[in-house]
């Protein structure tokens, strides 16, 4: 039967194959004897010919191709399991590209892409009033002059954010309160699990009725159905619950625990602007005739309520409610979701990388198989289904990253990400990760099989795998892929970079306050015993009284504002020296006189607020509202009407006091005015310590039970908890960006050391040769060094090109740096380089050792 070998395989193929089983004859000859040897090649050549028989003239149906499948399936295993370290490396990167890829893509379509849960989401807008730069809410007097002619709107809703204390038995707690329309629950769709919903009839009646939120429902009532129709205690007013709101509410809904009907009383001027109005665009109606119809209605109500808002710039717009709720988050989310997509890509390059050089090492075992008689598709078929083994188990771990990271985001990301209840493993989840688990294994896959399978079957079985070399194709394609690689990590790393600059500028920020003894907490007067201002005024005395003469208290003062970002009121004035329709805005913060000494704001000139200057209408301005408004000039006498009120009498700037921040770090101070703290029913209490702050924290709740027992203490933070807290969001983000850039950066290493490993292994010989000759070891070293550094710097260049332009989308993430600052992308490229250029060290220098007389001999 050697005949067939000689008909149809060529002589070189022939006399291969037979050296090929005569090599592992003589093998067995000395481990099992003549005997058994003599069987075994007489068996292996018969099984060569049946193989190449049955390759060459078995009959393809449908189902002819499942029984490779399944040995190549079983091989391919068999086969991983021999190369655990290149499988495990395989698996884990892609499967982590693959899981946090997916992880993001979920958050970004539920968030920035599904439409908001509620009926007709596409129409529903968010109406504000607009002032240039910013966009306040409605007043009460904008949205009864809208409820009654809205002719854009089939319909129109509104509510306002509270806090109150609920007591509900022996329950007593601050929870999340919204005052609505009873107009609101139809507008949106929501149906009601227990009980019924608030609807127009409800609006016409006094009666005191609530819903609750599902979910508050299930963690305080335990989902006690007899819930409806009991009466629960709100700020001291007893209020029936009607109805439990449906168990997956809208993101509007997510923020409130207990839902009331509004009773807001009949306003006496156009502000303050509390109220949030939404509307439902009629059928026939563009967002843009939207728009001329509420100008047209502003400026019919403008002259009616000009005496207390004489700002005529000011008017009405509307922007579509999704985009209202979801704010500004949707340039971080499409940034984390590129940095992820890099990662993958980055991931799937190192695959690549690491297959074609197996494809390499297996390249006499393929030309077996096809001087056997498999065709190029069948080889291609076993390479592809190895690959697509790696891809299967990758992307069941990235299915478990996924699953595992958007639990997570679910648990932690609250305070970051709106929608957040919305988030969560899907079959668009699966069907994403399958998706991008599909295009990796293309990739990974493909490429390294079509090199594998382009090798001379002559010329393979002719080298022995140490001699083994790629073509310059696969040279290529792996030296390209290693420049991606850092094309792709340059613009992640330099982001990062500017996410971390920017975190440490606005850490630098000075906050004007001095935080490092501060305790402040939220209270709360409620109920009838409050119901009259000299109750309130009294109470406020009474505790700052007792806070003052706790242990380890320097002072004590009670402001309805918090630093550095809980601002209590932003108002509107007329100044006496320069007069405007266009009345200016700044932050108003109530203070008791103790206030500037507790919270550590200086004076700067002029005197500060004592307990007669609220008869007498006065006031304190920090420097910022006095450069703003008096550039130059003294601030001190000078005198201004507050909220466009033109019957009140003149407010006088008593002094000026150092600045402090009120509305964020990173916004930009348009001034503050302090004015005397009033009988407001919430405030603030802020202590000065004489040590840890925290330590006051038991003696702080003590004193206000011996006030009040039953006011709850809530939000009880330190000065350092409300810096951390303002600095939370970046420090995330800052971490998110961190993580994954520097994950970046040790695959591109990892890339670049397994190239410049591979290149040493299959030129050892020549290596050799070269040292023999004379050749300095140092010479070889840089060779090698700078064969892999011309690689790093061509995918630094282009990724400096990405970086630039990645970094004006990046702007509005960057505070106290450009998000294209040379500095730092010179610097991110630079350590690049020299990082890449100490992972080649090491193969060079592995060259340069080589034994120049062993590698002649074994040639």
């Amino acid at each position: 039967m050697r005949w067939l070998l000689r008909r149809w395989l060529s002589d070189d193929d022939r006399q291969a194959i037979e050296a090929e089983l005569h090599e592992l004859y003589h093998v067995r000859r000395r481990e099992v004897g003549d005997r058994a040897a003599g069987r075994w090649i007489r068996r292996e050549r018969r099984l060569a010919i049946w193989h190449l028989i049955r390759e060459r003239f078995q009959p393809m149906h449908p189902g002819a191709a499942m029984p490779h499948l399944v040995r190549d399936i079983r091989y391919s295993l068999r086969s991983l399991l021999r190369a655990p370290t290149l499988a495990l490396t395989i698996v884990a990167t892609v499967g982590v590209g693959l899981g946090a890829t997916t992880a993001m893509s979920t958050i970004v379509r539920s968030v920035l892409v599904n439409p908001l849960p509620y009926e007709g989401a596409d129409r529903l807008m968010w109406i504000y009033t607009d002032n240039p730069p910013f966009k306040f809410r409605f007043s009460v007097v904008d949205y009864r002059a809208l409820e009654r002619d809205h002719p854009a709107f089939s319909a129109v809703a509104a509510y306002q954010s509270s806090q109150a204390t609920l007591t509900s038995g022996d329950l007593v707690e601050r929870v999340a309160v919204k005052s609505v329309t009873g107009s609101y629950f139809p507008l949106l769709g929501q149906r009601a699990e227990l009980g019924r919903l608030f609807d127009a009839a409800d609006d016409a009646t006094r009666d005191q009725i609530a819903v609750l939120n599902y979910d508050f429902w299930s963690t305080r009532f335990g989902k006690d159905p007899s819930i409806v129709g009991r009466a629960i205690t709100l700020d001291g007013v007893s209020v029936h619950v009607v109805g439990v709101l449906q168990p997956t509410p809208g993101p509007l809904e997510h923020t409130g625990d207990v839902f009331v009907t509004e009773r807001w009383p009949e306003p006496k001027r156009k502000g303050p602007f509390l109220t949030m109005t939404i509307g439902r665009l009629r059928g026939d109606m563009s967002e843009a005739a939207a728009t001329d119809a509420l100008h047209a209605t502003n400026k019919r109500l403008f002259p009616i309520w000009q005496s207390s808002y004489q700002n005529d710039k000011a008017t009405w717009g509307l922007q579509p409610l999704r985009d209202r709720v979801v704010g500004d988050i949707a340039t971080t989310l499409l940034f984390v979701l590129a940095a992820v997509a890099c990662v993958l890509l980055i991931a799937c390059a190192n695959a690549v990388n690491l297959l074609i050089g197996r494809a390499l090492q297996r390249s006499r075992e393929l030309a077996i198989r096809t001087a056997l008689g498999a065709s190029r598709a069948r080889v291609l078929q076993h390479v592809l289904v190895e690959s697509a083994v790696l891809t299967v188990l990758a992307g069941a771990a990235g299915f478990g990253i996924a699953a595992g990271a958007l639990k997570l985001v679910a648990t932690y990301g609250d305070a970051y990400i709106p929608r957040i209840d919305e988030i969560g493993v899907s079959a668009a989840t699966i069907g994403t990760l399958a998706l991008l688990a599909g295009a990796a294994g293309v990739v990974i896959g493909l490429i390294p099989a079509l090199h594998s399978t382009r090798a001379r079957t002559d010329t393979a079985l002719r080298s022995g795998t140490r001699s083994a070399t790629d073509g310059p194709a696969a040279r290529r394609v792996r030296n390209v892929l290693v420049a991606l690689e850092f094309a792709l990590a340059m613009p992640l790393l330099a982001a990062a970079g500017i996410v971390l600059i920017s975190l440490d500028q606005l850490g630098r920020v000075p906050v004007g306050i001095d935080t490092d003894r501060l305790l402040t907490a939220s209270i709360s007067l409620a109920g009838p015993r409050y119901a009259d201002a000299s109750q309130r005024a009294e109470f406020w005395r009474r505790a700052v009284d007792r806070l003052s003469v706790m242990p380890g208290v320097e002072s004590a003062a009670i402001a309805d504002s918090r630093p550095p970002n809980e601002a209590g009121n932003r108002n509107n004035f007329d100044l006496e020296d320069h007069p405007s329709p266009n009345q200016p805005t700044c932050i108003w913060v109530g203070a008791s006189p103790t206030f500037f000494k507790t919270a550590g704001v200086r004076l700067d000139r002029g005197r500060l607020l004592d307990a007669h200057s609220l008869q007498a209408d006065e006031v304190v301005v920090d420097r910022v509202w006095a450069n703003r408004f008096f550039p130059g000039q003294d601030v001190i006498g000078r005198r201004f009407k507050s909220g466009g009120c033109t019957d009140c009498a003149w407010t006088t700037v008593i002094g000026q006091v150092s600045d402090a921040r009120w509305g964020g770090l990173d916004t930009e101070q348009d001034g503050t005015v302090y004015y005397p703290f009033v009988d407001v029913p919430d405030a603030f209490a802020v202590i000065r310590a004489a040590g840890d702050p925290s330590a006051l924290v038991t003696f702080m709740r003590a004193a206000f039970r011996e006030l009040d027992p039953g006011l709850p203490l809530t939000s009880v933070e330190t000065g350092r908890d409300l810096m951390n807290g303002e600095l939370a969001t970046p420090k995330y983000l800052s971490v998110l960006t961190t993580v994954f850039a520097v994950t970046a950066l040790l695959l591109s290493i990892v890339g670049i050391y397994g190239v410049m490993t591979h290149f040493v292994q299959q030129h050892t010989r020549d290596i050799g040769i070269r040292v023999a000759l004379g050749g300095e070891p140092g010479q070889v070293r840089r060779m090698i060094v700078m064969r892999g550094l011309k690689l790093v710097v061509a995918g630094v260049a282009v990724g400096i090109a990405a970086a630039v332009g990645a970094g004006r989308y990046l702007s509005s993430l960057a505070f106290g740096v450009s998000a294209t600052d040379p500095r730092m992308i010179g610097l991110v490229a630079f350590a690049l380089v020299l990082i890449a250029a100490a992972a080649c060290l090491i193969p060079a220098r592995r060259a340069s050792r080589v034994d120049p007389a062993a590698i002649l001999r074994e040639g």
